[in-house]
């Protein structure tokens, strides 16, 4: 399906040149069968979506800019720049958008939140939309938010078999605190709404706390955050432990009574999935604890911790094989791994928008708490002594699960050391020439 950057995009060449200053508000094209559900909307904002849509972009980008609007989407987690709009179209654009979101197009001094639903074919979008002053201007941000049809899927997430059989056996038993924890934009809530699903949801009571709530799943009783009301994370722990929940899920944890009120929640027979920021299993508890939760309360509690990032596909239509270099057969044996005979590496192809990849998966590190674990918890032990028992007990860090991936021809080792860091990252850009003086007196 063609690209609808305007009447100049091609359907079998995909735009990956400079940003152009060409108008985005030609003809609008092909448009997947939803026209009718759509045609409240106006063109321009219509195309914006679809150019988002058919590209797989999770969030759209509006700067302002001195010339006009900006337009970047990021797909599987990088910026690509697409468009500038001239001032005219931009004023045009932006007001379509807080109109279509509920909001005032009266220019606001303040910021502005918003969503809108976009119904497609396969699944149902739900866009979330911030707009911002920006000096004596307005930009915007829209996270694409898509709830598939199908069920959630551990395979599909990219647990490996052996995680799925240790994550499904804690996810069944009656209490404990399940951790899913990983960096902002990692894929937690995707995670935990997928742990969640492997209960029989329609004979569980199952209460969630979100800031905000993401994805509407059904059987599930969603509360949002309202701090303006004063609804509090806190505060609304506290309910859901007066509604005899079975299952609690924790958008995330950001300070210590919600982490006190979590763990002792795990303690008294409920079962708690819940997220939070750390690098690894072992700097979960790390976090937990600097929050204020007692060495004591997390080993008593604690039951699984699941660590996560994510990495770019390889494009199928277009990876090509490659031999790999004495370094990355070095760092495979340091990895106990054995070192493939080929590498994929990604070339680019119309499929895949001449990217290279195509979607994400996950890189999972899946750290059961044996007694082992629970003693070295309770006693305080050092984050090192934790990630020494766990690697003893068999749990695979990240980068060794990205590794099996890359075998498997999953990813490539440039995605690899990119997301996970290393001597072989690949550049993601070339180096940005410093702004002359005119270039920054005119942003001015």
């Amino acid at each position: 399906m063609a690209k609808l950057w305007g009447a100049q995009s091609s359907p079998t060449t995909p735009d990956r040149g400079p940003e152009t200053q060409n108008s985005a508000f030609g003809s609008p094209g092909p448009t997947p069968s939803t026209d009718k559900a759509t045609a409240s909307f106006p063109d321009p904002l219509k195309t914006l979506i679809w150019n988002a849509v058919l590209e797989k972009a999770t969030d759209v980008h509006l700067h302002s800019i001195p010339e006009g609007l900006r337009v970047l989407h990021r797909v599987d987690g990088m910026i690509h720049p697409k468009q500038v709009l001239s001032r005219a179209e931009g004023r045009t654009l932006l007001n379509q958008l807080k109109s279509a979101a509920g909001l005032t197009i009266v220019r606001s001094f303040t910021p502005l939140e918003g969503q809108i639903v976009w119904p497609d074919d396969d699944m149902r979008w739900e866009i979330r939309v911030t707009l911002t002053p920006v000096r004596d201007r307005e930009s915007a941000h829209l996270r694409l938010l898509n709830v598939p049809r199908d069920e959630w899927d551990m395979s599909g997430l990219g647990f490996s078999l052996a995680d799925q059989d240790k994550v499904s056996s804690i996810v069944h038993s009656p209490n404990g605190l399940v951790l899913i924890t990983g960096a902002t934009g990692s894929g937690k809530t995707t995670t935990m709404y997928c742990l969640a699903s492997l209960m029989d949801l329609r004979t569980t009571t199952t209460y969630s706390i979100e800031d905000p709530v993401e994805f509407k799943i059904p059987y599930i009783q969603q509360i949002e955050v309202d701090e303006y009301h004063g609804l509090t994370m806190h505060e609304g722990l506290r309910t859901i432990l007066r509604m005899d929940p079975d299952l609690i899920l924790i958008g995330e944890i950001r300070d210590g009574d919600s982490a006190l009120v979590a763990a002792r929640a795990a303690l008294s027979g409920r079962l708690v999935l819940a997220t939070i920021h750390a690098q690894d299993a072992a700097g979960a508890i790390d976090s937990l604890h600097y929050l204020g939760v007692p060495y004591h309360i997390i080993g008593s509690s604690l039951r699984l911790v699941i660590a996560q990032n994510l990495v770019r596909r390889l494009c199928p239509d277009c990876t090509q094989p490659r031999e790999p270099s004495d370094q990355e057969r070095e760092l495979f044996a340091q990895s106990g791994t054995e070192p493939p005979e080929s590498l994929s590496q990604a070339t680019g192809c119309p499929q895949c928008h001449c990217y290279g990849y195509e979607g994400r998966t996950g890189l999972f590190e899946v750290a059961t708490m044996d007694d082992e674990m629970t003693t070295l918890i309770r006693s305080g032990a050092a984050h090192q002594q934790l990630l020494a028992c766990l690697r003893k007990q068999g749990t695979r860090s990240m980068f060794q699960d990205g590794l099996e991936k890359v075998v498997a021809g999953v990813t490539s080792i440039e995605e690899l050391t990119r997301v996970c860091g290393g001597r072989h990252s690949e550049p993601q850009r070339p180096a940005a020439e410093p702004l002359s003086f005119e270039e920054i007196i005119t942003t001015r």
